[in-house]
């Protein structure tokens, strides 16, 4: 058994193009609301195409699902927190770790925590993205 995180979010298809695009999203897999399973839905339930009933994506080899909120309302997901930690040694995973944090600054996630030595990590940092997902990069 193994735990897996799952957002919602008001526009998934932004979120996937952002994880995509800025995050190094790979793997992406969706069902949208105009997936033939729902084609005998009633109508009150009937949702768009760009509704994403289910999606999943990788990011640096972790497994994510993410689907839309009931009719797009709005969401807060500050209390969502994703942490990705690696073994500092391991030149490979660290160097991935430093990119991974580097280019969501770059593509405007905001840094809360620069990436760096802490007292409990020799190479800590957090970045909220915009749709208000918080993630840590932590050396173990």
């Amino acid at each position: 058994m193994k735990s897996v995180q799952y957002f919602n979010f008001q526009n998934s298809l932004a979120a996937l193009d952002f994880y995509e695009k800025n995050l190094g999203a790979t793997d992406i897999q969706r069902v949208g609301g105009d997936h033939e399973m729902f084609a005998d839905m009633p109508e009150e339930y009937q949702v768009d195409k760009n509704f994403t009933m289910n999606a999943s994506f990788k990011i640096l080899g972790e497994t994510f699902y993410c689907s839309d909120t009931w009719k797009n309302k709005k969401i807060d997901n500050s209390g969502a927190i994703v942490t990705f930690t690696f073994d500092y040694h391991n030149e490979v995973e660290k160097q991935l770790a430093i990119d991974f944090f580097n280019k969501a600054i770059i593509a405007g996630c905001e840094e809360t925590m620069p990436l760096g030595k802490t007292e409990w990590s020799n190479l800590y940092g957090m970045f909220n993205d915009p749709f208000g997902v918080t993630w840590m990069i932590n050396a173990e």
